[in-house]
């Protein structure tokens, strides 16, 4: 039985975006989500 591993990141500012993308290089297994504010809507 496998586990999948998840990093969620709130907000792109400061050190979230880098931590993301960094994650995601370092071990392509996990899945990265980034949730970010916009003016009208939340993306995710």
């Amino acid at each position: 039985m496998s586990v999948k591993k998840s990093f969620v990141v709130i907000g792109c500012g400061g050190a979230g975006g880098p931590a993301a993308i960094l994650t995601s290089k370092i071990n392509p297994d996990v899945d990265v989500t980034v949730i970010r504010a916009e003016p009208s809507f939340i993306v995710r």
